[in-house]
């Protein structure tokens, strides 16, 4: 039986989209963390009392860029193959939002902390103070989606030239 989610990553196109949202995602989340900076040079700034938000740092970036790839490819499948992708944008705002469970990764947030003021404030420095817990918390709901994303068979579907050989009776490459 074959895996989605190694499916997807065969192709190289989404291999490309993969290290690109990896990429995207892990430097926004590592400069938003502290340990990346770009002024007044660029450094990588890694204290050793950092380690465990560090590690989730990085298996968030990984598992965010895995869980939208493969939805992408879901998604894509599922328009050539002429059926709804719900369960595709389910995985992308799956994706999105257990990423951004702590509030200053949230742009729109921080633009309304200017107005609100003092009580967002104090729910930043709240999730701040639980960043490890919520990271954690969002680390498993971006295992459950890939664990649901590996064993859905969407993935499967395979493109309409390949349906219309099958319905030849040959087999698809």
């Amino acid at each position: 039986m074959n895996s989605p989610i190694l499916d997807t990553f065969k192709d190289a196109k989404y291999v490309l989209l993969g290290v690109v949202i990896m990429v995207g995602y892990g430097i926004v989340l590592l400069f938003f963390d502290q340990f990346l900076f770009f002024a007044p040079y660029f450094a990588f700034y890694d204290p050793a009392s950092a380690y465990a938000n560090l590690l989730l740092d990085l298996l968030l970036t990984f598992l965010t860029a895995t869980v939208l790839t493969v939805s992408i490819r879901q998604i894509s499948l599922q328009r050539k193959g002429g059926k709804g992708s719900k369960t595709g944008m389910l995985g992308i705002i799956a994706a999105l939002l257990a990423g951004a469970c702590p509030c200053y990764y949230l742009i729109p947030l921080l633009a309304v902390a200017g107005t609100i003021g003092g009580a967002l404030g104090a729910v930043g420095i709240f999730l701040n103070a639980f960043q490890i817990p919520i990271k954690m918390g969002a680390t498993l709901i971006l295992v459950v989606a890939t664990y649901k994303l590996n064993k859905s068979g969407a993935c499967k579907i395979s493109p309409p030239s390949q349906r219309a050989l099958q319905k030849q009776g040959l087999k698809p490459k």
